[in-house]
């Protein structure tokens, strides 16, 4: 089995209503030169109604992704997609220190919790579905 048997087929769910998570997501589109990641919007029902397992609360927190069938949230998700990225590859092993000492998911859940939320459907004096 080669490695690119072993890492396609990932889904990447992020908040479309965080700017910097859209950035990102937009970056890894970029730099998916191999087309190994799939990204799906969290805030898109149409999106979400097809993820089986998907537990949108801790999604909506953190970013989520699934790979044969397995989900990882926050720093898990993070890694996974940096191992599919081939500019990244040099950095994999900082990555994995990062991972195993946990210091990665620290680091990580500081980003995630000081990040700011747009809500897209949201009008400017209430925020009812429009």
């Amino acid at each position: 089995m080669g490695f690119f048997q072993t890492t396609v087929g990932m889904t990447v769910y992020y908040d479309n209503w965080c700017k910097n998570c859209t950035r990102f997501m937009n970056l890894i589109r970029q730099l998916d030169w191999f087309n190994l990641i799939s990204c799906r919007e969290l805030r898109n029902e149409e999106h979400t109604k097809i993820a089986p397992g998907l537990n949108l609360t801790l999604a909506e927190e953190q970013l989520a992704s699934v790979h044969k069938g397995i989900w990882k949230y926050g720093y898990d998700s993070l890694y996974r997609t940096i191992l599919r990225l081939p500019l990244f590859w040099l950095l994999v092993p900082a990555f994995w220190v990062l991972k195993i000492t946990r210091l990665g998911s620290c680091l990580y859940k500081q980003l995630a919790v000081n990040r700011h939320i747009v809500p897209l459907h949201c009008r400017q004096k209430d925020c009812e579905r429009i």
